[in-house]
């Protein structure tokens, strides 16, 4: 009897193995895109939040600046990739850069180092799933219009 438990028993870990295998693959890649750009637009915006008032804290540093600390939290938290799914490309990049290095923080609009994606230069930071909500919400109902239409 005890052949056939350590039989049962190989044979769960054999399975288990088989069954692992394929996606520990997966759970391990990255299919993380436009990394490069995450930490151009988030080293833009570390840099101007002291101009702008916004706090950097989280996260908390023993070592170096506010700003240091922003731009090694950012390192990391950028090899997720951009939630837009594609790379921008360098020149959407610089622009967007270039926006945030300018006017961070004007009197009137938006505070581009909380939220970058309002300025036209930036707009494409957007998840295509949110732009394409957005444009559904404030698009009026075909039930509607045709209700309204009676």
């Amino acid at each position: 009897m005890g052949a056939a438990i350590r039989l049962g028993r190989r044979l769960c870990a054999s399975l288990g193995l088989a069954l692992a295998a394929p996606t520990s693959g997966i759970a391990c890649g990255t299919d993380a895109i436009g990394l490069d750009a995450c930490k151009q637009i988030e080293d833009a915006r570390c840099h101007a939040a002291a101009a702008c008032g916004v706090p950097l804290e989280p996260p908390y540093s023993t070592s170096g600046t506010d700003v240091d600390a922003c731009i090694r939290f950012y390192d990391v938290a950028c090899l997720h990739g951009l939630a837009i799914g594609s790379d921008p490309g360098p020149t959407a990049v610089r622009l967007c850069v270039a926006a945030i290095d300018d006017h961070p923080c004007p009197a009137r609009g938006p505070n581009l180092v909380q939220s970058p994606q309002s300025d036209p230069a930036c707009a494409w930071l957007i998840p295509p799933a949110l732009s394409t909500a957005v444009t559904e919400a404030s698009a009026p109902d075909a039930a509607g219009a045709e209700a309204s239409a009676e």
